[in-house]
């Protein structure tokens, strides 16, 4: 490689204003003898590829089994996540390298949930439609269409007259 080469390299800095996801990530087994029965160690946080950001975070953090529980697609990464953080601040865990990690009760846990919910947008895809769904819905619509060809092609009634007394 030459200094052509690297020249043309240029730097972007991520933009964390676009779209992509919003994860909820949760170490398991980490608090008491029944874990998730009291406290749920999660963490909120954003990516656009949060499977990868998954094994990114398997590869370089301390051995314990992280599950991604939700993603959510949103249009402003930066905006969404920081508005979770601010919302459930109180939940919180004090630590040196991370403001992502917070501690939810089973309230505040299905609290959380609720929020990325609301959140979520959701894209419909026909895929996800049953097949006979889609059938059917093309048989009554031209079954629709039918009478309503019919009643508009039809001559309108001639007034009766008035029989002279």
């Amino acid at each position: 490689m030459n200094f052509d080469d690297i020249s043309t390299i240029v730097y972007q800095p991520k933009n964390d204003h676009e779209p992509g996801f919003i994860y909820l990530m949760e170490a398991e087994s980490y608090h008491g003898l029944i874990p998730g029965a009291w406290l749920r160690r999660c963490k909120i946080g954003l990516s656009r590829n949060p499977e990868a950001r998954l094994d990114n975070f398997h590869r370089n953090q301390p051995p314990c089994n992280v599950k991604i529980l939700r993603t959510i697609y949103v249009e402003n990464m930066a905006e969404v996540e920081g508005e979770l953080h601010q919302q459930f601040s109180q939940c919180n865990v004090e630590l040196i390298k991370s403001k992502e990690w917070f501690d939810f009760n089973a309230v505040q846990f299905m609290m959380v949930n609720w929020e990325f919910e609301k959140r979520s947008l959701y894209v419909f895809s026909l895929s996800e439609l049953p097949i006979k769904l889609i059938i059917f819905s093309m048989i009554w619509l031209l079954f629709v269409g039918a009478i309503a060809g019919r009643l508009t092609s039809q001559p309108p009634m001639q007034p009766q007259k008035q029989l002279a007394k």
